[in-house]
């Protein structure tokens, strides 16, 4: 009757609603539609690429072809779709189409033909067997419970099941959308399979010996049963408060909800399951279409290990298509597509398993029709069993070993690297408890890279990989010499934040010192100190201090800890360069509904702009940015120039003022419903470059004949080009900031500077700057009756004259006297020891002459 029912209202919605809905129509038709089932399954035509970009963050598309679109879409979602005005037909849930043959009561040893789907009691209690029938080799535990309180069920299967013997750990899931379920008895007949085949089959049993294999037939419980334990009929693609699990993971492009919902009960129990284990490789199961989806969904680039991909994924079509009938998974690129090329989605499983636990895992597409007829499913299990069987083996080839001490033979927990390979955080980690590391990796020849805290780096080159194949490589790392460092787990944070510290030090290190400026406390002797609280404003050095028992060394990061203020985002201007800016909620929560601020923050020193780098942001999401959003303004208000507006995870990034006061302007809106963490960032203030202004000097204006001058730049406001013009100089220009110019010439002469930088430029001509006087003449007459020793002189000279001397004089090529003595003798020792380098005029007066003499001092 259930069935009926449900068919009876999608019936009467198909007669009610192929068409747009516009106006006043709108709440009647949402309100008609969601009144019996939170979730609608309807098609559209295409609507050109840029449009359907902008509906798949709107809507959960499942499938396109050229000319149609096909999606589901709970209530709010649907309200959004309407507002493009598309022409839309809903359809009969998938679930609605075939009456599934049920069975409540299985014994799975009278179990042949698995032509049924289990109800919700046989499904605990098919689990619950397996277990009681091998507790050898099975154990079956739930990690948790879905909204409606069922079990999120695993089967754990190892040779050795009680002992974790750090073999790589694998990952089948299956009908997170729980309308999809050819793959909830697939994965159950598999764990039958390997159970009861272990001992006769090497094939199984090399899996159950070298691997830790876990299946979870049924991740999405509710939305299977919503018709009720006892049938499939009436299944939901959403969980039970009606939010697509497949859009609800942290996604390494749109941040940690980019479906504008929090993570979900069913979410957060394999986010925590994958966070305990490290999977190494995997596949979720879906229906809808025949295809393997390899990653990326969310974005473009492919994947770093893209050929690998193509090639498992191919492995397992080109098997199912040589034991299925002709037209079976043969679509796309011959069974197989890159999820983005596809179609892209955010928040999928699949992106969030690669990129935050380093687990291959894709998603396997196994049959066009969602809810097959039971009668198919032995067949679709002919079809693939050996394609499960050989992707879970793929995880026993690529490139394994142990990392450890190489001293001591301990494991370590250590990174690997391929060199001029890796990204997007597909390089792998040690398990704790052995250091083995499992990559998986195309055949070629690749370079690797081990890295542990407190350990050199190694790199092994040219190692060489073979598919089907494993390469052992183990790899002993040397901790060498006792060399310092650390580092903290933030180092610019609001007053009152606690912050972690971390040991990176070389060696073999024994003991630590700790010393914290203005934390408390302000001293630890662990080697990772934790929560060192900072609740002053300023600048802190941290100091540690190692050893190895032998020796020890100190190292002291100045100024490494920024305290700075809290702001919370108000009406209010304030005036300052530095402190962390916060949406409402601070550091610690959202921000509210309904909000409406303005605030303005003006740089606290003169010629500065403010600058605010967002280290975090994520406001509910739409594609218009009209529910929530942040604008961002050039200046003391909200008249001033727009530069951004701002929601979802798309975050401002760095933003500089530009105007003159140096000022930014923030306002925040939020509606009346959902709310995200918001943001955090950091304020300070950018010096603003002005133009330089030009000047220089020398301190040898007056020169000789084939004198140097050495020319000292004097500009202001940070020129970073001087180009220099001497008029009667060798060379005659210059592109150096402190120049050496010969003038040969006697001579008058201008001198011109013009200095640089990005905001402007300044020149400077100083006219008849250098004078250059004839030597000849003074020289001759000197030497008849005046001589000086040494010349060039550096302490002391020796002046003798033929005639009595009566003063010396010492002056400057400025005119500025530095010595005058009275002499009387035709011999005068003179100190010249406290004047420095450069050329003086001694003026020497006689009997019955006053002469000239050029020195010259070296110091």
């Amino acid at each position: 009757m259930i069935y009926k029912k449900y068919f009876l209202i999608v019936s009467l919605m198909l007669f009610a609603f192929v068409f747009n809905a516009t106006g006043q129509g709108k709440s009647k038709i949402l309100n008609e539609m969601f009144k019996e089932r939170g979730e609608v399954y309807f098609q559209f035509n295409h609507p050109g690429q840029k449009i359907l970009s902008e509906l798949i963050n709107q809507i959960s598309v499942d499938n396109f072809s050229e000319d149609l679109v096909y999606a589901y879409a709970n209530e709010k979602e649907f309200d959004k779709f309407l507002n493009y005005g598309i022409s839309y037909e809903v359809l009969t849930p998938p679930s609605m189409l075939y009456p599934a043959k049920m069975k409540s009561s299985v014994n799975l040893k009278e179990v042949n033909d698995w032509d049924f789907y289990p109800t919700y009691d046989a499904y605990i209690d098919m689990m619950e067997q397996f277990e009681t029938d091998y507790p050898e080799l099975c154990t079956v535990f739930s990690i948790g419970q879905s909204i409606q309180g069922r079990e999120l069920l695993v089967a754990k299967i190892s040779d050795n099941i009680g002992t974790n013997e750090g073999e790589p750990q694998f990952l089948y899931t299956s009908s997170m959308h729980g309308d999809e379920l050819t793959g909830y008895v697939l994965t159950l007949r598999l764990i039958d399979y390997l159970l009861s085949n272990y001992g006769s089959d090497p094939k199984v049993d090399n899996l159950v010996n070298n691997l830790e294999i876990w299946i979870n037939p049924l991740a999405n419980p509710d939305g299977t049963f919503y018709g009720g334990n006892n049938t499939v009929n009436g299944a939901i693609r959403y969980n039970s408060n009606w939010v697509d699990l497949n859009r609800n993971y942290a996604d390494p492009e749109d941040g940690p909800h980019p479906d504008g919902n929090e993570w979900q009960q069913e979410t957060v129990m394999f986010m925590q399951m994958a966070e305990a284990n490290q999977f190494i490789a995997g596949a979720n199961f879906h229906g809808g279409a025949e295809v393997c989806n390899y990653p990326w969904d969310t974005w473009a680039q492919l994947a770093a290990d893209d050929d690998w991909w193509q090639y498992v994924c191919h492995e397992w079509a080109d098997t199912a298509q040589y034991y299925s009938p002709s037209g079976y998974l043969n679509g796309f690129d011959d069974g197989i597509t890159n999820g983005y090329a596809w179609y892209s989605i955010s928040g999928g499983r699949q992106d969030y398993m690669n990129f935050f636990h380093q687990c291959r895992e894709f998603t396997m597409e196994i049959s066009n029709t969602k809810l097959i007829p039971a009668s198919q499913l032995p067949n679709h299990w002919d079809w693939n069993f050996r394609s499960m069987l050989n992707y879970m083996e793929q995880s026993l080839f690529g490139v394994s070993g142990a990392v450890t001490d190489a001293n001591t033979g301990n494991p370590l927990y250590a990174e690997v690297y391929i060199e001029n390979h890796d990204m997007d955080s597909s390089w792998v980690y040690t398990y704790d408890i052995n250091g083995k590391y499992y990559r998986l990796l195309y055949e070629g020849t690749y370079d690797i890279t081990f890295t542990a805290d407190g350990y050199y780096p190694q790199t092994i080159e040219d190692v060489v990989v073979v598919n089907k194949q494993l390469t052992i490589l183990d790899v002993q790392l040397n901790s060498g010499d006792l060399i310092v460092d650390f580092q903290a787990s933030e180092t610019s944070i609001p007053v009152g934040t606690a912050i972690d510290f971390t040991d990176l030090t070389f060696g073999s290190p024994v003991s630590w010192e700790w010393t914290f400026e203005g934390g408390t406390p302000s001293s630890s002797f662990d080697q990772n100190p934790t929560g060192i609280l900072y609740d002053e404003e300023g600048d802190y050095d941290v100091t540690l201090t190692v050893s190895d028992g032998t020796n020890s060394q100190t190292i002291i990061k100045e100024d490494y800890i920024s305290v700075s203020v809290d702001f919370i985002i108000q009406n209010t201007t304030v005036t300052t360069c530095t402190g962390i800016f916060w949406d409402s909620g601070g550091s610690s929560g959202d921000y509210g509904n309904n909000e409406d601020f303005t605030m303005t923050f003006m740089p606290g020193d003169a010629n500065s702009k403010v600058s605010v780098d967002f280290t975090y942001f994520d406001v509910e999401w739409e594609s218009a940015c009209d529910y929530d959003w942040l604008k961002i303004y050039d200046g003391e208000s909200t008249s001033s120039t727009l530069m951004g507006k701002y929601c979802g995870t798309d975050s401002p990034g760095s933003i500089t003022a530009t105007n003159d006061e140096g000022a930014l302007t923030f306002q925040f809106y939020s509606d009346g419903s959902v709310t995200e963490g918001g943001w955090s960032a950091a304020s300070s203030c950018e010096t603003m470059l002005l133009p330089p202004v030009a000047d220089f000097m020398t301190v040898t204006p007056l020169i000789f004949e084939g004198g140097t001058v050495s020319f000292t730049d004097q500009s202001i406001n940070n020129p970073d080009t001087w180009e220099w013009e001497f008029e009667g100089g060798e060379p005659a220009s210059s592109n150096l900031q402190t120049p050496e110019v010969t003038y040969n010439i006697a001579g008058v002469y201008d001198v011109t500077l013009t200095v640089t930088n990005s905001a402007g430029s300044n020149t400077l001509t100083k006219e008849d700057y250098i004078t250059v006087e004839e030597e000849v003449g003074v020289t001759d007459y000197l030497k008849e009756n005046v001589s000086i020793f040494p010349n060039p002189a550096t302490d002391n000279v020796q002046i003798t004259s033929k005639e009595e001397v009566k003063s010396i004089v010492v002056m400057d090529l400025f005119g500025e006297e530095k010595i005058r003595i009275t002499s009387g003798k035709t011999q005068t020792a003179l100190s010249v020891s406290h004047l420095s380098s450069g050329i003086y005029l001694i003026i020497i007066q006689t009997t019955n002459n006053t002469e000239v003499h050029k020195l010259e001092l070296l110091k």
